[in-house]
């Protein structure tokens, strides 16, 4: 309950809740210190900045003729295609080419590479496929080699953190 309220805080303090909402907001405050504390420190701000405002006259500066005119400058067709933004692209553009020119031979090679591992992946998995049918219990087989290797490895582990702790 007590989240649930704290978000509404700042919506209460800009009376900008339902009659129902306000009351449980209210209702909450009386017993809880720490919201009354929220509230008085956001009415303080909210205060602050109403009079920060009232000292900023936004009628008498030309702050938003100024940004409006740079943004009428800045999207003409002459700005965008100036020399210094033409010569950017162009550079950009030689920059491109000369990386996939230069890089071709290796993602050429890097796709055969590819490729080719590919095909031995489908190779191996068809000689998988000859094989188990080649022989009716190889899942037992392999569920034995895989236990010899897993008891295998945790005798070694075991040797081998035992001889760490000791040494």
């Amino acid at each position: 309950m007590h989240e649930e309220i704290h978000e509404l805080l700042s919506a209460y303090v800009d009376d900008e809740l339902g009659k129902k909402q306000q009351q449980e907001v209210e209702r909450h405050m009386s017993d809880c210190g720490e919201c009354r504390e929220e509230v008085a420190h956001l009415l303080e701000l909210k205060a602050l900045l109403s009079s920060a405002y009232e000292e900023f006259d936004m009628k008498n500066s030309n702050m938003e003729q100024t940004v409006m005119a740079r943004i009428r400058f800045e999207s003409t067709p002459e700005t965008l295609l100036s020399r210094g933004g033409m010569a950017t692209a162009i550079a950009g553009a030689i920059v491109m080419a000369a990386f996939l020119w230069f890089a071709s031979s290796v993602i050429t090679k890097g796709i055969h590479v590819g490729v080719t591992l590919t095909s031995i992946s489908f190779s191996l998995i068809r000689s998988a496929f000859t094989v188990a049918g080649a022989l009716p219990n190889l899942l037992e087989v392999f569920l034995v080699l895989a236990l010899i290797v897993l008891i295998a490895s945790g005798w070694s582990v075991r040797r081998l953190l035992d001889t760490k702790s000791t040494g």
